[in-house]
């Protein structure tokens, strides 16, 4: 119970971040070559439809020293490197399906919108081809934004960063990011990326920290297509929320992963991470890992829904037909699943290899292709209220099939531990096999056999989206005032507030700016990372619990009881991918 009261607590410290405040001031209209000639009419500044990054840049070089907001016009921005956004600005396009920004450059495919000045504002627009965020600073908002590596005339481009929406942590001030409505589809690379400087002194060895971080309402859709296909790697998930950094106080509320490469949400294990306040609400994860080409015991892949481990709360979260398990804790801690449910993954639940204080409390899993529930060298491991249905259950070495299993790994000796001090209340639906086997020591088994259907709880629903149509040349206007954010209700204690809107100010002729771009050459390079997934999907079908027997005893298994230590730490052990930035 302190562990969940504690977790809980998640909302109430994000609740005093507030969201970044839009700018106040001047506004500056860009127009793109094809915008409509009542656009143009309002434009201080006009592109040419050739290197409009550096009218666009001007732009921002135009606004005063306390910031503003530059509006693009409708239409399509063709550029060909890095936009930088200043410090305390508002980056507006004229919504996702009338404003494109397609970048393309044969000779350098790394040409994000670099984020480095804080306080600012993002807002109504597809970026195309080569394009992607790096962000590097603090009080970001990224809203109404869909990313794609499908330029404008259907052609897959290279990713040149290490994610659509890319934090990079080189400093200890980065944090505060909120990403609203983010779409990134039918990517290269990862949809959504955290990841640090792990080589400073600065940190003395440890690495820097993402704090404060929201993703409200996001997708990530087709991410990852393997290294034949021009992805920055093997490894691509939908959120890769950690890699090398250190997390604190971060939120997913009704974010959707789905048809991504490797899992759909991801942090990395370790000993090196701090974790703190990991907050996930009514996310889906599908069919995550259906198209890489590895099978089952997945030994060098990933390929599941979830992969969270540490100081985390997921609630009401759906796992739905992900290629290895829906829910996957490794080297975790103090972690809880309420009211997940998993449906039709080879394991509904894998918690193995070290971990410690972890609880799933009202969750479901149904037609797992083996396991409902794997549990693996893990102590104080606590299933309240679980149920299974209609999963294929599996043998271990000659043993009777069961439909949950503890105590195996992969004839792995360091990890080959059943759970020690932990609790099974189960329920277990069909086939007529044992709900679980009985190894380790100090356990506790409730374990019931269900007769009768019962329902399954209800689970969140979320309809992928599309890339946007292009808009159309000529046509349209825009109404030059920055748009507004309503207010978000996240969890019932929480409200985060209006961002302010920001009034045009025109009072030149249309003016055709063209400067050089001084960050061309400032260099990022672009991590690479390598690690990891199949079988076809299915529908399933909800069954029930009914009248229930009890059983008890336990039978402790020969050199099956969990040992003191880990087992060696948990970085790289599918294969280390990380690389420098």
């Amino acid at each position: 119970m302190k562990t969940i009261t504690a977790i809980l607590l998640i909302g109430l410290l994000l609740l005093l971040v507030p969201l970044h405040g839009a700018a106040a001031g001047t506004t500056i209209i860009v127009a793109a070559f094809d915008a409509s000639l009542a656009s143009k009419a309002q434009a201080q500044v006009l592109c040419n439809g050739n290197n409009d990054e550096q009218q666009i840049n001007a732009a921002f070089n135009m606004l005063p020293a306390e910031g503003g907001t530059i509006q693009l016009t409708e239409g399509t921005f063709q550029t060909a490197g890095w936009i930088h956004p200043k410090l305390n600005s508002n980056f507006y396009g004229a919504g996702e399906d009338r404003t494109v920004i397609n970048v393309y450059n044969p000779t350098q495919y790394y040409n994000p919108i670099h984020i480095s000045r804080p306080n600012v504002h993002v807002k109504g627009f597809t970026l195309r081809g080569m394009g992607f965020f790096l962000i590097r600073t603090n009080n970001i908002v990224i809203e109404d934004v869909t990313v794609t590596n499908v330029d404008i005339n259907g052609v897959r481009q290279p990713a040149g960063g290490n994610g659509m929406f890319f934090i990079w942590v080189d400093n200890p001030e980065t944090g505060d990011i909120t990403f609203k409505n983010c779409k990134a589809i039918d990517c290269n690379t990862h949809g959504f990326n955290m990841n640090a400087n792990r080589n400073n002194t600065e940190t003395k060895g440890d690495t820097w920290t993402i704090s404060n971080l929201r993703f409200l309402d996001c997708q990530a859709i087709r991410c990852g297509y393997g290294m034949p296909d021009g992805s920055n790697s093997d490894f691509s998930t939908g959120f890769d929320v950690q890699e090398s950094n250190n997390l604190e106080n971060v939120q997913l509320i009704n974010c959707l992963a789905e048809d991504n490469w490797e899992n759909g949400f991801h942090c990395e294990p370790g000993w090196y991470h701090k974790t703190k306040n990991f907050y996930m609400e009514n996310c889906i994860s599908r069919n995550n890992g259906q198209r890489k080409p590895v099978e089952e015991p997945f030994r060098e892949a990933y390929v599941s829904g979830y992969y969270i481990h540490r100081n985390a709360m997921l609630v009401n979260c759906l796992s739905d037909h992900n290629k290895n398990a829906g829910f996957f804790a490794h080297d975790g801690v103090n972690t809880t699943f309420k009211n997940c449910v998993d449906i039709g993954s080879s394991y509904g639940f894998k918690i193995v290899k070290g971990c410690k204080d972890m609880t799933l409390k009202d969750c479901w899993s149904q037609d797992a292709r083996y396991w409902a529930f794997w549990g693996a060298f893990g102590d104080n491991i606590r299933l309240e209220n679980f149920n299974q249905m209609n999963m294929g259950g599996q043998s271990v070495d000659g043993e009777p099939a069961t439909q949950s299993n503890i105590g195996w790994y992969h004839h792995d000796p360091t990890y080959e531990h059943s759970c020690s001090n932990s609790y099974f209340d189960i329920t277990g639906y069909g086939p007529n096999i044992g709900v679980m086997n009985r190894y380790g020591n100090g356990n506790t088994y409730i374990l019931n056999r269900a007769t009768s259907q019962y329902p399954m709880p209800t689970v969140p629903q979320i309809a992928a989206k599309s890339i946007p149509p292009l808009p159309q040349p000529g046509q349209g206007g825009i109404t030059p005032v920055g748009p507004t954010i309503s207010p978000i209700t996240i969890l019932p204690t929480q409200v985060i507030p209006t961002i302010v809107t920001v009034a045009p100010t025109i009072s030149t002729q249309p003016t055709v700016v063209t400067p050089t771009d001084a960050w061309a050459a400032h260099g990022f390079g672009a991590g690479r990372r390598y690690g990891a997934a199949v079988w076809g999907t299915g529908s399933g079908t909800t069954r029930a619990r009914p009248t229930v027997t009890t059983g008890s005893g336990g039978v402790v298994r020969p050199s099956s009881s969990f040992g003191t230590g880990r087992g060696g730490g948990s970085y790289g052990s599918f294969g280390g991918r990380w690389s420098p930035f």
